[in-house]
């Protein structure tokens, strides 16, 4: 008798948190894999949404402002693109000119991310998910704390998450003089406001509104070390000039206020004297934005493809939308390739991520497993577009976490990141292999959790 009405009390708090569940804007799949936890497993199925259920933030974040002293410049001279004109009908500013360099060995990135922080000569922003403690983690804070002894402003926001395992005594340092330090949704006040699973995944360094280093890469040995035994994570990321850093500045700014309360003004920003014919435009996504901003770009851009679509992911778990869209531009003869690490850092993904593949691969799409490290690189080509920022080809990218991406609409950045990416394919393996019906059987219910992962 105890028993049954311990259950029926844990199904009756089920029933009522479903229609919370219900109501909010997933995809059916993962309504679905939410109402099977908390009925399967009442109890803890409701601890678990009630920590990390939330999707969407209540207070949404105003629209991205065309940054003041750019404003003249800021849309380049030309006829727009299919996806450009869908970016802007999704909110965000119209492309405009830059000048951008494209950086895939770990030296170049840490040499150019430096380069950026010594050239601020008023504000520096820095909004990272991983900001490691080691060596390379080190050389950047020392570059930090120098540009704060000669009187930069320096702010610094980490994700509580993404650097849980530094210990705050490593970064000590920044809060001297007039750095600042914050750490994103600190994971017990996040807990409490059930905002835990919704983490800033951004990778952003902007120097006087100016000059930016983003894509990415964390702060760390794996990503920026010269060595090759500690930077064996191939990675791709890039310093920008022009109107979309200081986009990128108004980025920080917004994340900044969201953490601190703190409203920043922005810096008045002129245009860079080298010549800017790399055509760039910004698009923000997040808990934070009505819509799933990445996820309606990757969808426009799938089906929008006529010739190719190369997707490089270190975590491929796409929604049933994305799939399909997938394997029907292989069906039509557009040149799909998806190239993923062999093994990623998740075991479990890597056992989801492969029933996707194989179920691609016998459609005709091309499926590359790079072999030679952690394959951690983000980009997408479609046809003459180049994307390139920090989300991953997941749901936590696709729905949860706080990303940014650069679609760059140049013919110059398009021929450097195919160059890379056919680089990185000529050390992957081709094809997943099928596996026994048990595995198959075992990833069909994984993919149940995809939504989750």
């Amino acid at each position: 008798m105890w028993s049954t009405g311990f259950w029926a009390i844990g199904w009756a708090i089920a029933f009522f948190l479903s229609y919370t569940i219900v109501r909010e804007r997933r995809s059916p799949t993962s309504t679905a894999a939410w109402l099977i936890l908390v009925f399967a497993f009442p109890f803890l199925g409701v601890f678990i949404y009630l920590l990390i259920g939330t999707r969407k933030r209540n207070t949404l974040r105003r629209r991205l402002r065309s940054p003041r002293g750019f404003v003249g410049a800021a849309q380049a001279d030309h006829a727009g693109s299919n996806i450009e004109d869908f970016v802007s009908r999704l909110g965000m500013l119209p492309s405009s000119l830059n000048t951008v360099a494209v950086q895939v060995e770990a030296g170049l990135a840490r040499r150019a991310l430096l380069e950026v922080i010594d050239s601020a000569e008023r504000e520096i922003f820095v909004v990272i998910y991983d900001f490691s403690a080691d060596k390379s983690g080190q050389e950047i804070m020392a570059a930090l704390i120098a540009a704060n002894e000669r009187g930069v402003k320096v702010r610094v926001l980490i994700d509580d998450v993404g650097s849980w395992a530094q210990h705050p005594v490593k970064t000590v340092n920044l809060r001297s003089g007039k750095m600042a330090i914050h750490r994103f949704k600190p994971m017990l006040a996040a807990l409490l406001a059930r905002t835990a699973n919704l983490r800033n995944h951004r990778k952003i360094v902007v120097a006087d509104s100016m000059r930016a280093w983003t894509g990415g890469r964390n702060i760390g040995d794996v990503y920026l070390a010269d060595h090759a035994e500690q930077s064996r994570w191939a990675d791709i990321s890039l310093t920008i000039s022009g109107p979309a850093a200081a986009v990128l500045d108004e980025v920080c700014r917004t994340d900044w206020l969201f953490v601190t309360g703190e409203s920043l003004a922005m810096v008045q920003t002129e245009p860079a004297g080298a010549q800017m014919t790399c055509r760039t435009q910004i698009l923000v996504s997040g808990p934070d934005q009505r819509n799933d901003h990445w996820h309606a770009l990757l969808l426009k851009s799938l089906m929008s493809a006529k010739t190719q679509i190369w997707i490089a992911s270190p975590y491929f778990i796409p929604d049933e939308a994305l799939l399909q869209a997938l394997l029907v531009a292989a069906r039509s003869g557009v040149d799909v390739r998806v190239l993923v690490p062999l093994r990623s850092d998740s075991k479990l993904v890597d056992l989801v991520a492969n029933s996707y593949l194989l179920e691609l691969m016998r459609m005709g799409a091309t499926v590359l497993r790079y072999n030679a490290g952690m394959m951690h690189s983000k980009l997408l080509i479609v046809d003459e577009t180049v994307v390139l920022g920090s989300g991953n080809f997941d749901a936590r990218s696709l729905f949860l976490n706080y990303e940014l991406s650069l679609i760059c609409y140049d013919a110059d950045v398009l021929a450097s990141v195919s160059g890379y990416f056919e680089f990185l394919s000529a050390r992957a393996t081709k094809g997943v292999r099928s596996r026994p019906a048990w595995r198959e059987a075992l990833a069909g219910c994984a993919r149940i959790l995809a939504p989750m992962l």
